[in-house]
Parts: structure tokens; sequence; C-alpha cells
């Protein structure tokens, strides 16, 4: 075997210098790798689907409204607010089971509870907004606290920066004819997504906004469920908005159709009213003394929003404002 040649010491520095570049150019490509990954992948919301549909509905839809939130906290004032209804609306419109109803449809009934909250007003008139839109139910929520958060991690070549967005979403339920707080729920959600640079290069993205609406999203997630089971635990309500004579038989018109899902056949229990129920203390209405009228059955629709029921059986004499309830749930409150 012949001897190689020794190196010289102008060649082993030539070798090592060019070692150390492909050492360096390796580390490079692998950083820049990592870089690219960190600035393109962000670590997404865990935000499930929140309420899943349960069988079909079998009533008419209730009638639910949403007043505007109100931000409590000291960020985006009305771009989070309008955010919390938009997300709440597209999750209880989801279920199927609700006619949705917002700020514009319910200007003055917003306005009434606003007086009822500041103690300008007496409860007992929150009442009559109410019968303007028929609505049974009103959501009022707010965004109590809302942060947004960066924290920075060093890995040498590799930097990483988290950004965090935390917000907590209040709601209440009230029944609009009695005032009374059907229910009271609060949640807190928390995302984070990271970004990253290496050797200077990579994102520096500002606050992503599309963060908020997850943080809000998360947030509302703990209870959403929970509201909507509160919701269809309520007694289904409608008006009579008219009454005819036709064939010698007595037709009402009842202020819900194939919009809300009525359904032909239903049989409907017929009250009149009699009477306000205050507390004898506070003055405080506390509901309407009721008398049943008898029962009707729902035979056609006149539009979307109007069927027509007839009465089969008790004593008549229905009239414009009274109201009525699916037989299966009269009684109830």
């Amino acid at each position: 075997m012949e001897d190689r040649p020794e190196e010289t010491g102008g060649e082993m520095q030539t070798h090592r210098r060019w070692a150390m570049k492909r050492i360096l150019s390796i580390l490079f490509a692998v950083c820049m790798t990592a870089a690219v990954s960190c600035s393109q992948s962000k670590k997404p919301a865990e935000v499930k689907e929140n309420y899943q549909p349960g069988p079909k509905l079998a009533g008419p839809k209730k009638r639910v409204g949403i007043f505007a939130f109100k931000n409590k906290s000291r960020y985006g004032q009305d771009r989070l607010t309008q955010a919390a209804v938009d997300i709440l609306y597209s999750e209880l419109e989801k279920s199927g089971l609700f006619e949705l109803y917002e700020r514009a449809d319910l200007a003055e009934l917003e306005k009434e509870f606003d007086l009822i909250e500041s103690g300008k007003v007496n409860a007992t008139s929150a009442a009559e907004p109410g019968k303007l839109v028929g609505v049974q139910a009103v959501i009022i929520g707010s965004i109590t606290q809302f942060g947004l958060m960066e924290q920075g991690k060093d890995y040498g070549a590799i930097k990483k920066k988290v950004e965090i967005a935390e917000a907590t979403v209040d709601v209440r339920v009230v029944d609009v004819t009695t005032g009374k707080i059907i229910t009271a729920d609060s949640g807190t959600g928390r995302v984070e997504q990271e970004t990253g640079t290496a050797f200077g290069f990579g994102s520096k993205a500002s606050y992503d906004e599309t963060m908020a609406d997850k943080a809000l999203r998360a947030a509302m997630d703990k209870f959403i469920d929970n509201l909507v089971r509160r919701l269809e635990e309520m007694p289904w309500e409608g008006k009579v908005a008219d009454v005819d004579i036709k064939d010698g038989e007595e037709v009402l018109y009842i202020n819900a159709g194939r919009k809300s899902g009525m359904p032909l056949g239903a049989r409907l229990a017929v009250y009149k009213v009699t009477g306000k129920i205050t507390d004898p203390d506070t003055g405080q209405f506390l509901g309407y003394k009721t008398a049943r009228i008898g029962e009707a059955e729902v035979f056609d629709f006149a539009g979307e929003d109007v069927s027509l029921a007839r009465m089969e059986a008790g004593e008549g004499g229905a009239k414009k404002g009274d109201f009525v309830q699916l037989v299966k749930d009269a009684g109830k409150q």
C-alpha cells in the first residue's frame, strides 16, 4: 500500500475552512427550515363545535332576542361587542330551535331594560315593550375581561413569540314578561399562537385580530350548551293576533307560522289575561292572572308568520292579545 503524501499546513487550513463552511451551511438550512415551519404554523385554538343539535323540533320555535353586549374591558369596544353577538347568534342558530332577533328589532325593549337596571323605572313596565316583537326571552351579555399578552422564547438561533388572548363573558337570560332571570352563566376562554424567527428571518407579524374572536368563542363554549338547554325548557307561548268567525266557527290567527316551524294539527291551549300579579311589598310585576278559554287546532297558514287555528272545545270568546301554549306544555311556567 502506498503511503499518502503528508498535507502541508496551507492545505490543512483549506480543508478546515471547507469543512466549517459545509457545517455552517447545513446548520443554516436546518434553522431556516425550522423558522419557516414556525412562522407558517400557528397553534390553532382548541375550540370545538359547540351545540350539537338534538331531535328534530316538535313544535314552533321560541322567539329569543339578543341585546348588544356591553364591553367592560378596556379593549376594542365596538368590534369586540359585535363579534360576541355574532358568535352567540351563530351558535344559537345552529340549534334550529329559535327565531332570533337582534338589536335593530329590540331597540325599544333594550332601552326599557337599561332603564330598569339603572333604577329609573319599575320592572312592571318591562312586559309592555316585549309585546312589540313578541319575544319570550332576551339574552343580556357582557365582556367582563379581555386581555392580550405576548411572551418571547429564545432558543439561540431560533426565537419564538407566543401571542395570548383571554376573554371572560357573562350572560343572563331574562323572561320578557316577568323580568325574571331564567339563567345566568359565565365562561373564560384562552387561546395561543406561536410565530418564530431564525437568524433574523421569519414572521414578526403584529397581533392577529382573529384571536379575539377565538377567545370569545372559547369563552362561550363553556356555557352555550347550558344556555340552549335552559331556553329549550321554557314552554313555548304565542299570541292571538286576530279572531274571525268562518262558517259559524271561531278561527284564531296565531303569531307563529311556517317560518317558526308551527306544525299543522298542533293543539293549542288558549288563555285570556284577567289581571296582573304584583309583589305586595315591592310592587314588582310577577306575572299574569289567567283563565283557560279552551283548545284550538292549527289547520292552515296565512303567510310565513301566521297560522290559523279552529276553536274546538271550551267556552270560546277569544280575542286579540290572548295567549296560547302547546297543549303538552299547558300550565307550565
